[in-house]
């Protein structure tokens, strides 16, 4: 019963209470501020009954925006308790701290809504209700209209207040910590820099500690038994089975991204090819992360970290328009180099090199030198790192023809191969500078340069930024300066 009470009021928190808290506090900011923030307007209006129910709604609702908080925040303790219990101490997961405490911000501004609510009342109702009973506290020092003037500024002042807590905050659901439903929450502190698998690598870093459990048994399950013609080239079970993960996700995502491209057929028909036609329905439709879920994850992940994902959309742009250019040299790079950061934010580069030098013990070092403005963070650093061998794309022929473009099916065998042969870099640079910052990156081999890039980089205030971090400050500041300017011209 009590759960099912937690689940409703959550439910109501999420679809009306947060909305509504912004309604209600901006109604009556406004009808106070129409009555010309007059005592005698306000309690002779036709409007004192509205005013009355706003404030009604006002409390209510923030009482049970707490008290959801509350329901949350036990809910999150339980799941984390039982599955200590369960032998899975999650809390020592990598990032599960940032996790929580990101996901349990929210509930302290909650509460402090509820206290500005209860505070804007509080001074209302000195203003409207006993007026002379609280001049008469300060022995008429302050004639009772100013003070009830006063009070009424008071009281616009916390509305103003609660607006800006209110802009903060987001309402977490009912926890059960299961697969994503902590992902909008979680941003992951680290990552690797080199990734020699790089969509698996990049799906995994950004997965929450608790989907990620998940993630890593769903690997071991989905790929329990291959088809025996899956990669003959490659020796080693453990490495036939981390590809065959990989080029499922693969799949899923082109499936998820681009539907009219790979539509459910063709996706049937290459996990065939990976897995016994057999278990495809489990990997569809019964495990827990199963295609939808993907697709679930996959929209929520595009969203925040879209340059991760544009290495793919690059490959395939490239295949489609301009496929000789991917031989063309012993190297090819291309890279996601967003032209815009938003402040307050650190911002994803990534670079993909595919090794097309086609000696098989030929393996080499390859540098990277990054130089970057002034207000960039990092400055400049350099790195050395190993590039994936020349290996006939496991699944494509040695001696395919790149000056023509593949067919839809060819496609996906390239993309797969192409994303198992490469290696990416993947770093993130920061900076507080609005305006232009200009980046220079070079590769070399040795002493032979192999790629030099240079971008700029702009550092842009998005709107959301200054709705979320300058509107509180804003409406704060004017909430502090609101009832001082009355004290001191009207007093």
């Amino acid at each position: 019963m009590v759960l099912y009470l937690a689940k409703l009021i959550n439910f109501y928190s999420r679809f009306i209470g947060y909305i509504l808290s912004f309604i209600v506090t901006i109604f009556l900011i406004g009808i106070i501020s129409l009555e010309g923030v007059s005592v005698a307007a306000i309690t002779s209006s036709s409007f004192l009954l509205a005013i009355n129910i706003g404030w009604g709604v006002l409390l209510g609702n923030s009482l049970l925006l707490s008290i959801n908080a509350i329901f949350v925040s036990l809910s999150f303790d339980n799941e984390v308790k039982k599955l200590k219990e369960e032998g899975k101490p999650i809390e020592s997961a990598e990032g599960f701290r940032n996790l929580e405490r990101r996901y349990k911000m929210s509930n302290f501004f909650i509460f402090v809504i509820l206290f500005l609510a209860i505070l804007s009342w509080l001074f209302f109702y000195f203003a409207i209700k006993i007026k002379e009973e609280f001049a008469r506290f300060f022995n008429y020092i302050i004639s009772e209209e100013k003070l009830a003037s006063l009070n009424l500024y008071l009281t616009l002042s916390f509305l103003f207040f609660t607006i800006a807590a209110a802009l903060i905050f987001r309402i977490p659901s009912i926890a059960d910590l299961r697969i994503g439903t902590l992902l909008k929450y979680y941003k992951p502190s680290r990552h690797k820099y080199v990734l020699n698998s790089y969509f698996h690598d990049a799906v995994f870093t950004l997965l929450d500690p608790i989907t990620r459990i998940y993630f890593l048994k769903w690997s071991e399950k989905s790929v329990k038994e291959l088809n025996e013609d899956f990669a003959p080239k490659i020796d080693f079970l453990i490495e036939r089975k981390n590809l065959a993960v990989q080029n499922i996700l693969i799949l899923f995502y082109l499936h998820h991204r681009f539907p009219s491209l790979i539509n459910f057929d063709i996706l049937r028909s290459e996990i065939k090819r990976i897995i016994p036609e057999e278990r495809i329905d489990n990997l569809f439709y019964k495990y827990e992360f199963n295609l939808e879920t993907w697709k679930k994850i996959f929209s929520i992940l595009l969203k925040k970290n879209r340059d991760l994902f544009l290495i793919i959309d690059r490959i395939i742009f490239t295949l489609k328009e301009t496929p000789y250019v991917m031989n063309a040299k012993k190297y090819w790079f291309t890279s996601a180099v967003p032209p815009t950061q938003k402040k307050e934010e650190s911002q994803d580069i990534i670079f993909f090199v595919w090794n097309r030098n086609k000696n098989p013990d030929y393996s080499p070092f390859i540098s990277l030198s990054f130089v970057g403005a002034d207000d960039l963070s990092p400055h400049d650093f350099e790195m050395s790192f190993k590039i994936r061998k020349y290996d006939d794309f496991i699944l494509i022929p040695e001696d395919y023809d790149f000056d023509e473009k593949p067919d839809l099916r060819f496609l996906v065998k390239l993309v797969t191969g192409i994303i198992y042969q490469g290696t990416s870099i993947w770093f993130s640079v920061h900076s507080e500078n609005i305006g232009s910052n200009m980046i220079a990156i070079e590769f070399r081999e040795k002493e032979e340069p192999l790629e030099t890039q240079m971008f700029n980089m702009r550092v842009v205030i998005d709107f959301k930024t200054i709705l979320q971090v300058w509107g509180p400050r804003l409406l704060a500041s004017f909430g502090v300066l609101l009832p001082l300017v009355k004290a001191i011209l009207g007093l």
